[in-house]
């Protein structure tokens, strides 16, 4: 397996090649994983050795998400939430059934006392589709309008990976995920799924659609990769 080495530590790469690709991408995964892809014209050797030239940013990559503790939720009382851009604090209210419930700038969650915190996650994310829905809909009727496209369907789901996707019938799923994160990143990732009505690829029509519609889209897109793995009911 081919490697480099940074700082004394040998770090392996995992080799792809390519006939799409025109010039040697690398890939750091959230797992550790360090993805070399290499184009047809380019060799092993030549692609490993531009990987040892960037080994510092592959290193810290992989410290960086070595050094990520993953967000637990336990959604107890005073705890904090985001939801389209703003924090709803948690406010925890003992009753007979279980509901989640957003008032002002709470989360007033419901429940028998001992409830616990998978219980509460799913009535969250419940309430969270269901409100985020009607917040996202003036949203995808004004970019679509922008776009020259009629307004698609919208649906909600909690998804692990996938931030959202346009259907062969031209509706989009947003993973509810993305309602945790700041309206900058959640107009984009709408814009992202618009643009495909027209254009299903990552093409570079595609891309210019999405400045046209979104002109800061890489901001958006440097927050999406940077703090993405944040946002987790």
């Amino acid at each position: 397996m081919s490697s480099v080495v940074f700082d004394g530590e040998e770090i392996p790469l995992t080799v792809i090649r390519s006939d799409r690709r025109r010039t040697v991408g690398i890939t750091v995964k959230e797992s550790g994983e360090v993805i070399l892809r290499i184009p047809p014209h380019i060799s092993e050797e030549e692609a490993v050795s531009f990987a040892q030239s960037k080994a510092e940013w592959i290193f810290r990559h992989r410290t960086k998400f070595e050094m990520r503790e993953r967000v637990e939720r336990h959604y107890a009382e005073g705890e904090t939430i985001p939801f389209f851009g703003r924090e709803l604090s948690i406010r925890r209210v003992e009753g007979d059934k279980v509901r989640a419930e957003i008032i002002g700038d709470e989360l007033r969650l419901t429940g028998p006392l001992g409830t616990g915190a998978d219980v509460f996650c799913e009535a969250v994310v419940f309430l969270y589709r269901r409100e985020g829905l009607k917040l996202l809909r003036p949203i995808v009727s004004e970019i679509s309008k922008a776009a020259g496209v009629e307004p698609p369907a919208v649906r909600i789901r909690k998804q692990q990976r996938k931030w959202g996707c346009c259907t062969p019938k031209n509706g989009i799923i947003l993973n509810v995920r993305i309602l945790l994160a700041p309206k900058l990143v959640i107009r984009y990732l709408v814009v992202h799924e618009i643009a495909h009505i027209e254009h299903r690829h990552h093409q570079d029509s595609f891309w210019a659609e999405v400045e046209r519609l979104m002109p800061e889209f890489r901001d958006a897109e440097r927050m999406l990769k940077e703090n993405g793995w944040m946002w987790v009911f």
